[in-house]
């Protein structure tokens, strides 16, 4: 996973990318990761437009993501385009807008401290 940061003066946008497949494989280990990924930051969106395949173990890694930035008062937002196969699974799972929407720069939008 990787992780970039948008600047918003003061405040910071994180966006992590997820790619390949988000499953148990790897699910678990970057789970660990969460709280740090969020701790201090504005908003934060996972980017799931390069991820090619999603389990079920990678629905509850999104839900945890979901969960820790609430608990810490963090705006979070998914990315997952309208015809790929992960936003497909998360509709089932019911996961869908506001909380996962199809364009990158709608999500960091609705993080954003600016837009609170």
């Amino acid at each position: 996973m990787t992780v970039e940061t948008v600047s918003d003066g003061a405040e910071e946008v994180r966006v992590l990318r997820a790619g390949g497949e988000l499953d148990i494989g790897v699910a678990p280990d970057l789970g660990a990761r969460i709280p740090g990924l969020v701790e201090g930051a504005a908003g934060v969106v996972l980017d799931l437009r390069p991820v090619t395949f999603l389990d079920s173990a990678g629905i509850r890694f999104l839900d945890r993501f979901a969960r820790e930035c609430g608990r810490q008062g963090v705006r979070f937002a998914a990315v997952a385009p309208a015809r790929g196969g992960p936003r497909r699974v998360l509709e089932i799972v019911g996961f869908g807008p506001p909380l996962v929407v199809d364009e990158l720069s709608t999500a960091i939008d609705s993080v954003s401290p600016r837009t609170a």
